[in-house]
């Protein structure tokens, strides 16, 4: 396994245990501290890109335009709370620029977006499965032919957001319930969700099906010409 798997994998590992730990036991007094912690964990393996070099002025110009560009699309449809294009947007970025960069984007973005939506208990799962369901949509479209297929996109983006994100923002509410869980109130409040989760998914591939394609290639574009996030961009 390669030095960058490794790292992601830790990064990932260290991410969830946080926020499971926090919310057990801090009991999610300390929100923000759990939130900052997974953030922090997610930029490892974006870090460790440029171990052997100093990071351009132009990629992180770049990161920061495409966290803004997803945190204006969940505001642009604050009346409707499952019509997110977020994760489709940072799903785009982590296919053009790597999987790591998909990963930070789509972490941050749902962190920096919840000052309009309302920071609370729920913020660390958020933040946490947003980064997942990215990083795992990024990785599998990346490899083969399915980069190319916008149809294969639009299905893989959806189905990682509404199983990977959708499962750890609703988990929250589950691990709330402790120490009294009981079948028939988990299975009540993931049965809950999933038209949410469903609309949310559905959002996401129109997202990645009507802008993967064009986005993709203008930030390919920007980053043959300006030699841009090439250790990222590697398959290996």
């Amino acid at each position: 396994m390669a030095r960058k798997q490794i790292l992601t994998l830790l990064s990932l590992l260290l991410a969830g245990g946080t926020v499971a730990v926090g919310t057990l036991v801090l009991r999610d007094r300390n929100y923000y501290l759990i939130t900052a912690l997974v953030l922090l964990f997610a930029l490892v393996p974006f870090a460790a890109l440029f171990r052997r070099r100093s990071i351009k002025a132009r990629e992180l110009v770049t990161v920061a335009t495409m966290t803004a560009i997803a945190v204006a699309s969940r505001g642009a449809f604050y009346m409707l709370p499952a019509v997110k294009p977020l994760c489709g947007i940072a799903i785009i970025t982590g296919v053009a620029l790597g999987e790591e960069v998909g990963f930070i984007v789509g972490a941050l973005a749902m962190f920096l977006s919840n000052f309009l939506f309302g920071q609370g208990a729920w913020t660390p799962f958020q933040v946490f499965g947003m980064g997942l369901a990215v990083l795992t949509a990024s990785w599998i479209l990346r490899h083969g032919k399915l980069r190319e297929n916008r149809i294969a996109q639009a299905i893989v983006g959806a189905l990682c957001c509404f199983v990977l994100y959708g499962g750890v923002a609703d988990s929250c509410a589950v691990l709330a319930m402790a120490p009294n869980f009981s079948i028939r109130s988990v299975l009540a409040i993931l049965g809950t969700g999933l038209p949410f989760n469903a609309i949310h998914g559905g959002m996401t591939a129109l997202t990645l099906f009507f802008l993967g394609k064009s986005v993709d290639e203008k930030l390919e574009r920007l980053c043959a010409k300006y030699g841009l996030f090439a250790a990222s961009r590697e398959d290996t």
